[in-house]
């Protein structure tokens, strides 16, 4: 159905032979195997809530990393897709975040966007359990969303371009950004009890079997989205800037319904994750980022480092940050958009999503994140960084 030829001696897989619908369907096929696999090993992991565990003297609860691996995956799927067709990085905030920063002219910019809100009111639709209310403080919710905003613009990546991307390629500043980040998370929901403060009324998780079957449907509905989109656009003679667009906007859709099936679009299961404060953890989210870099690992490191792939399929050459050094700015960076996710256990991604589910909550973060996103850039300069 999406067009492989197994005939071809992969021994011979050279960039030519990656750059046509033969390429794509290779990369989604694998992606797909990789899917089952995981999927079915987190299985034994899928009964929930373990509340008579401990890690280091932490009860563990509501343990259901099924859930974050299938999430994780897709988020890969989408993030190394992304790099084969357009070349460039899936990082929601600076994706997002540059339509407020000069660069409101790119379609791609809005497209994803566009994508991800798309992707969140199918989500509503046909998995509830992906949005649900919000009941947080607006003072948390401006404070939240402005240190996320700053935060990520000067530390130029979030949860998905350093987290996923960045970590996926062994990017030092990548793992020092996701360090640092993760520590001021844990830090700020521990000290200012984010769990009692952030309170999330979703609807109970649909049961794993069905939320399997939904994950592949998804994944093979855009897939298809993909493959169509190449194949056909480059024999209608469509020009490729347009069907990079066209690749955004499936791009944001796939990242929605990861994020939503992986229990990110939910703040209360990320501050149960971040703040140990009573005593108890929830540690499933770490399940989402490592579902996603079990795809998109292997992927940088096989393909895109290695130079077997020499350009993506859609565009002349890869996109690639190329700065190494940990500096200033970075860290504090990470410390900023840190405390912003612990505080009210939102980040770009999710916080878009829910958009498409309209409520006080999300709006006032999203609107404060824009305005974060504008002031990033000034009060690094302010600051000499």
């Amino acid at each position: 159905m999406l067009g492989l030829d197994f005939s071809q001696n992969v021994s011979s897989l050279n960039a030519s032979a990656l750059t046509g619908t033969f390429g794509l369907s290779k990369v989604i096929f694998l992606t797909s195997f990789a899917y089952l696999l995981t999927v079915v090993s987190g299985a034994s992991y899928a009964s929930g809530s373990t509340a008579s565990s401990e890690f280091l003297g932490l009860k563990i609860y509501n343990f259901q990393p099924a859930y974050a691996l299938t999430g994780g995956l897709l988020l890969g799927i989408a993030a190394a897709v992304r790099m084969y067709l357009r070349g460039d990085v899936l990082g929601v905030s600076g994706i997002v975040g540059g339509i407020v920063k000069g660069k409101s002219s790119e379609l791609s910019r809005w497209a994803f966007l566009l994508g991800l809100l798309v992707g969140g009111v199918i989500l509503k639709s046909v998995y509830p359990s992906a949005l649900g209310s919000m009941q947080v403080s607006e003072l948390r919710l401006i404070i939240a969303g402005l240190a996320v905003g700053i935060g990520s613009t000067m530390g130029n990546g979030c949860t998905s371009g350093h987290g996923i991307c960045g970590n996926s390629r062994l990017s030092p500043r990548s793992l020092a950004y996701t360090l640092t980040f993760m520590a001021a998370g844990f830090a700020t929901a521990s000290i200012f009890h984010s769990t009692a403060a952030v309170k999330a009324h979703f609807p109970a998780p649909v049961d794993l079997p069905s939320t399997w079957q939904l994950a592949f449907i998804v994944l093979i509905l855009h897939g298809s989205l993909y493959a169509m989109v190449v194949s056909l656009g480059q024999a209608m003679g469509i020009e490729k800037e347009l069907l990079r667009e066209f690749v955004s906007f499936v791009d944001g859709s796939l990242f929605a319904f990861g994020l939503g099936i992986s229990g990110m679009t939910n703040p209360a299961n990320v501050v149960s994750f971040l703040d140990v404060s009573q005593g108890t953890w929830n540690p499933t989210l770490m399940f989402v980022m490592g579902g996603a870099i079990l795809v998109t690992a292997p992927f940088m490191l096989g393909f895109i480092k290695n130079g077997t792939l020499k350009k993506p399929v859609l565009s002349l050459k890869f996109e690639l940050p190329t700065r190494v050094n940990l500096d200033t700015r970075l860290i504090l960076g990470g410390v900023i958009f840190g405390f912003g996710w612990g505080y009210a256990g939102m980040c770009p991604g999710p916080a878009l999503v829910n958009v498409s589910n309209p409520q006080a909550a999300s709006i006032i973060f999203n609107a404060a994140m824009f305005v974060g996103f504008s002031l990033g850039e000034p009060i690094a300069k302010t600051l000499g960084l």
